[in-house]
């Protein structure tokens, strides 16, 4: 049996456990063991299913059994078991994943955990001292040599809690309560943890997570959190089954901290989804405006005087007018405004550095930046200044400072003191930005914690070479509000409302509904109404659009926006007199508004009330005079059969900046009126265009032939018109 069909019968078991489809999953286990030969669990499947067929005696006799429904989940949560158990044996033994081929690999030479927690105490008090005493060579040797050593411990300590089969759950909480453990090593442990229990379920380590959600360090407890979040979601359909979890979770869910960090999170984790817009935008939009600026910039600024130190401050108003005209203020402005919001603006820019040896390493993925680190120390005993500016970036995640300062490691000094002029000058602008934030604090700071660290994650699963061999963890990026758990948090409505806002605001318009519909059960209000609306409306579903926006009317009558919108929604689902008689009432609000009148002028043309319409367009027309508005008018005479009117206006469109369409409808125009020849060239420029957007000239041609008849075109005509045409292309 090959690797993917253990994951697909495996897969198929877990779905039958999750639809409560028991006997089907026990019958497919048995199958399962048969086929590979693991008769040693026979007996565990044997008693299982004869005490699953007892269960259901019971039930049929009538035997009123108030445990039941308990006596179901214990059964159900073994059958998860076993699947689980033989499942990482098998793949212990045969898959060539990267997390099985290191088990392989590192399992036997680990040590017990709690020899790896002791080591790690005994390392930490030897470095303190050694930090302490005067440094002289030998000190500094030593010292060094002490750093290795505890980085290697702490290695040992991340493979154990990430590769073991058995936590040793007393010697994780020793660990994560030691006074003297550096919070790096514990922030560290959380990671490997979390990772162990996304390769595979155990309620046990589930509740450890929980436990650290608790600790008093906001790396450890972050982190947790974090962790804790994700394999909830990623298991979702398991989870009520163990009411140990359920408990666990209810217990935190009575500190107001906890929901309040989780509500945050949850945002952190679905402003990933922005993720790749941003760096899609940075590198089609931004940086190719960047760099066709970039010649003009040289030639108007004195670069020498931009590289020296007194002048950097200064920025040269010229530049500045440059990036304004080119419209990439906007853009960069956007893209700090992001950035302050927690956005992911650098991933982009750090994926090209994450080839360094350092990266090959998995451990190193999740490591909590540490300026004493072996790889990047002797960085900072040459600038102080630059562990500071990285230290306390807190728009960089753990692994781009690595990323920045292995690359500063490697490169002329030069360049380096222009990078760190370059990153000092942003994270001052930054810091400016944040001053009219009235919230800073510890509050903000641990936001940025574990906004880090979602970054960290999601460069791990998006850059690490071997990352399609761990389950994709932002997959349920914006699925938590949908999850058991999120229910069970109780949240209160202004966070669920937080949580939806956000989704709404950045255009997950299904995500963010069916948030809002949930609130919608005992918040009757006209602003959540609108917005359920606008999302159906944004999803193309317009007739639950109109649903929604009739019960906001009903509570907000008269409001303009509304209004328009139930209008256009009429307009969409073809109810042309309903959208008509909105569109009115929506003049009636808002007299002046010329694109409102351009739309019922549409609605007249719908309904063939030329003449109205025409009423409308010309009235657009008194107040702008536009090409938008001469097409409207041309079109409608053309329909109306005035065509010289027609032919006036599309002579004023073409010799402005013309369409394909505009040449294709003063074609039609011109042969209305007989003028063949006139058509034909109309109709060959048009062909051009067309044929220039790789579009199909005869196509939209075709949609017109009714038209092209009531305007009094003999139908045997058209297809001799068209070869002609054919032959003059």
């Amino acid at each position: 049996m090959m690797i993917n069909e253990m994951q697909h019968t495996a897969a198929e078991i877990l779905i039958h456990l999750k639809n409560r489809r028991l006997k089907q999953a026990i019958d497919s286990l048995r199958n399962w063991l048969q086929t590979v030969h693991l008769v040693e669990y026979v007996d565990q499947v044997d008693e299982l299913e004869n005490n699953y067929r007892l269960m259901l005696q019971y039930a049929v006799d009538g035997v009123d059994d108030p445990q039941r429904e308990s006596v179901y989940h214990n059964l159900v949560k073994k059958a998860f078991l076993l699947t689980d158990t033989i499942k990482e044996e098998l793949f212990t033994k045969f898959s060539n994943g990267y997390d099985y081929s290191q088990i392989r690999y590192h399992r036997p030479q680990l040590r017990s955990l709690r020899a790896i927690v002791s080591a790690l105490e005994e390392q930490s008090t030897n470095k303190e001292v050694a930090f302490l005493i005067e440094e002289g060579l030998n000190q500094q040797v030593n010292k060094q040599e002490q750093i290795v050593s505890h980085e290697q411990t702490r290695l040992e300590m991340f493979r154990s809690l990430w590769l073991i089969q058995e936590v040793d759950a007393d010697s994780f909480n020793l660990l994560l309560a030691s006074d003297v453990i550096d919070p790096i090593d514990k922030s560290f442990a959380i990671s490997a943890l979390t990772l162990n229990l996304l390769r595979q379920f155990n309620p046990e380590r589930i509740v450890m997570l929980a436990d650290a959600c608790m600790h008093q360090q906001p790396e450890v407890r972050l982190r947790a959190m974090v962790g804790l979040a994700s394999a909830l979601a990623i298991y979702n359909a398991r989870l009520p089954f163990y009411d140990g979890i359920r408990q666990r979770l209810a217990l935190l869910n009575d500190d107001p901290y906890f929901a309040k960090t989780l509500v945050t999170i949850i945002i952190q984790f679905a402003r990933t989804s922005e993720t790749d817009k941003i760096s899609q935008k940075m590198q089609q939009e931004i940086i190719p405006e960047m760099m066709k600026l970039a010649p003009q910039v040289k030639d108007k600024i004195d670069l020498e005087s931009m590289t020296s130190a007194e002048e950097w401050e200064d920025k040269n108003p010229e530049w500045q007018n440059l990036i304004e005209k080119s419209g990439m203020g906007d853009k960069l402005r956007e893209m700090s405004e992001l950035q302050l919001e927690g956005a992911d603006v650098y991933m982009n820019t750090f994926a090209q550095l994450k080839h360094y040896p350092f990266f090959n390493e998995l451990p190193n993925w999740f490591l909590p930046f540490d300026s004493a680190n072996s790889a990047i120390n002797g960085l900072f005993e040459e600038s102080s200044q630059l562990m500071e500016l990285l230290l306390n970036n807190a728009y960089l995640c753990n692994s781009d400072k690595y990323s920045l300062a292995i690359s500063m490691k490697q490169i002329a000094q030069t360049q380096r003191n222009s990078m760190m002029q370059a990153f000092k000058m942003e994270s001052e602008q930054i810091e400016e930005m944040k001053k009219a934030d009235l919230n800073v604090g510890a509050e903000v700071r641990e936001r940025q914690i574990s906004n880090q660290y979602i970054q960290d994650l999601y460069r791990f699963f998006k850059l690490f070479a071997y990352r399609n061999d761990f389950m994709p963890v932002f997959n349920w990026s914006l699925r938590f509000h949908s999850c058991w758990f999120f229910d069970m948090l109780h949240l209160s409505e202004e966070q669920q409302l937080q949580i939806a806002e956000f989704y709404f605001a950045k255009g997950y318009y299904d995500e963010a509904f069916s948030l809002f519909e949930k609130l919608s059960a005992t918040d009757v209000a006209a602003d959540l109404f609108q917005k359920m609306g606008y999302c159906k409306q944004q999803s193309g579903d317009f007739g639950q659009a109109l649903e929604y926006y009739l019960r906001a009317e009903a509570l907000l009558p008269e409001q303009l926006w509304l209004t328009r919108k139930i209008a256009f929604c009429q307009k969409m689902l073809r109810n042309y007199d309903e959208a008509l008689n909105y569109y009115k009432r929506a003049e009636a609000l808002d007299p002046g508004n010329r694109n409102i009148q351009l739309q019922i002028g549409h609605l007249f043309v719908q309904e063939k009330r030329y003449s109205e319409a025409l009423n409308y367009y010309f009235k657009v027309e008194l107040a702008t005079s536009t090409p938008k508005v001469w097409r409207a008018i041309a079109w409608c005479s053309f329909l109306s059969g005035k065509f010289r009117q027609a032919e006036n206006y599309y002579a004023k469109i073409i010799a402005q900046k013309p369409t394909k369409l505009d040449y294709l409808n003063a074609g039609h125009v011109a042969w209305a009126q007989q003028k063949r020849n006139d058509a034909l060239q109309l109709y060959a420029k048009s062909v051009q265009l067309f044929r220039q957007d790789d579009d199909d000239f005869y196509a939209a041609f075709d949609q017109d032939n009714a038209q092209l008849c009531e305007s009094g075109i003999v139908k045997e005509e058209i297809p001799l018109m068209m070869d002609k045409l054919r032959y003059m292309v």
